[in-house]
């Protein structure tokens, strides 16, 4: 079983390389596009895709360390208590949760009228964003257990609602506008495609982390999923960043 559950991380780590390297390029990309014309909503874009291309390192690198059997969990230490919360995908967690507020000040950025982002933040519902990614954040960090498969899952599924929270809104938006302006319209399609692909790589997360909460070993085809749809997000935003009228604003 333990050879087992090596050769799978194995496979995981080689696939998960190889679409790391796409998305280190498309985010150069990205930083060149930005350059070029440097506004907020350009900065903010580049800033949510580092925050996934970090939890996507960390994923990584957690299956390095069960390739390479490399255990630093055992002392009691700071590096032990990282070792940890980068093994059961935490880390990563946290990242995408980091991602997905900043996801949530870009909208308002580019839906919301005004220059003073903390203006912008004035109903119940920003409140309720802001606590959320709070909870979100104590929650993987602290309340998360180290190998309870439970709260594994649990943990993803607070990660895939506060994704749908924020992006389900931003997509209705995003649709309506891609509608009803003629102006910008194939940025707000190819964000359109990025928000789709980003809750449908957490969904097929949560599948992945329920298959092993039922006892299976991991990597079942959602895994593989979760990967091929980071790509298309990511590609997506690039698509629209570099078309003429996007990279106008």
């Amino acid at each position: 079983m333990v050879q087992l559950i090596i050769l799978l991380n194995f496979i995981g780590m080689v696939f998960e390389l190889f679409f790391f390297i796409i998305a280190v390029f498309l985010l150069i990309l990205l930083f060149r596009k930005y350059r070029i014309k440097r506004y907020n909503r350009t900065r903010l874009l580049f800033i949510i895709f580092l925050n996934y291309l970090v939890a996507f390192l960390f994923s990584w690198l957690s299956k390095f360390f069960v390739v390479f059997q490399i255990n630093m969990a055992q002392d009691g230490s700071i590096i032990a208590w990282f070792y940890n919360i980068i093994l059961d995908f935490r880390l990563s967690a946290l990242f995408v949760t980091f991602a997905i507020f900043l996801s949530y000040i870009l909208k308002l950025n580019i839906f919301e009228e005004g220059d003073n982002i903390i203006e912008k933040f004035n109903d119940i519902w920003d409140n309720i964003v802001i606590i959320y990614v709070m909870f979100t954040s104590v929650f993987v960090l602290i309340i998360y257990e180290s190998g309870n498969t439970f709260l594994d899952v649990l943990a993803s599924l607070i990660v895939l609602i506060y994704m749908v929270m924020v992006y389900v809104p931003f997509l209705q938006r995003a649709l309506q506008a891609y509608h009803g302006i003629q102006d910008y319209k194939q940025a707000f399609l190819s964000l359109a495609m990025m928000l789709i692909s980003f809750m449908l790589i957490f969904l097929n997360f949560v599948i992945d982390r329920l298959f092993i909460f039922l006892g299976s070993p991991g990597f079942p085809i959602f895994y593989f999923l979760v990967w091929i749809f980071a790509i298309v997000g990511i590609f997506g935003a690039y698509y629209g960043y570099k078309s003429p009228k996007s990279s106008e604003e």
